[in-house]
């Protein structure tokens, strides 16, 4: 988004999207990173989140984005349960590359499950 360096808020982490069964609304929980005024960074979020919407009815292709709804996350540990998830994704990825023959049975499985449907 080129609007980025216009925004002033640092770097967002969100913590969780609740998404309506309609698919009509998004509850999007955020907390931002280094902030020591989550408050005032997040009021700027919030006047800047019709340029946001915006850029997503552009941008994705589907028939429906769901209007956000933002909230600011006030549980810190939030972010750090993000990240630890990241994290142990990451981690879980550089064993697979460290034994390729699990890799192999990962593709073989997935193959035969192909070939099923």
């Amino acid at each position: 988004m080129k609007e980025k360096d216009s925004f002033g808020i640092g770097i967002v982490s969100i913590n969780d999207i609740l998404v309506s069964r309609d698919l009509s609304t998004a509850k999007v929980l955020v907390s931002f990173i280094a902030e020591d005024d989550q408050e005032k960074v997040f009021q700027k979020l919030i006047r800047r989140s019709g340029t946001i919407q915006t850029h997503l009815y552009k941008n994705f292709p589907v028939k429906r984005v769901p209007k956000i709804i933002w909230l600011l996350d006030k549980e810190p540990g939030s972010t750090y349960r993000i990240e630890k998830l990241l994290d142990d994704i990451h981690s879980t990825t550089g064993e697979n590359r460290d034994f390729p023959e699990a890799n192999a049975d990962r593709s073989a499985d997935s193959d035969s499950i192909t070939s099923q449907t």
